[in-house]
């Protein structure tokens, strides 16, 4: 079952710039999103299946993930069971 994570600030530009090289490849007058009524930035749902999609995001958040889950172990180890 997936679980909250709170990200740091490297990680969350990490994911900000994989997204940015993602959108890069689209054509630039794709619809992608818009700005809400409290100023929020909306995706399109295309855009976010594309983003999620895309491998280089996929990587990274995998690689993410192992390394919450490494140190969970690590933690586990030092603290024991």
């Amino acid at each position: 079952m997936a679980r909250e994570r709170r990200l740091e600030a490297h990680e969350v530009e990490a994911i900000f710039r994989a997204f940015a090289e993602v959108m890069r490849e689209l054509p630039p007058d794709t619809e992608a999103g818009f700005l809400d009524g409290e100023g929020d930035l909306r995706l399109a749902p295309d855009i976010g299946r594309k983003l999620r999609t895309a491998r280089s995001v996929r990587d990274l958040l995998r690689r993410f993930r192992e390394s919450r889950d490494d140190r969970a172990r690590d933690d586990q180890d030092r603290n024991g069971p």
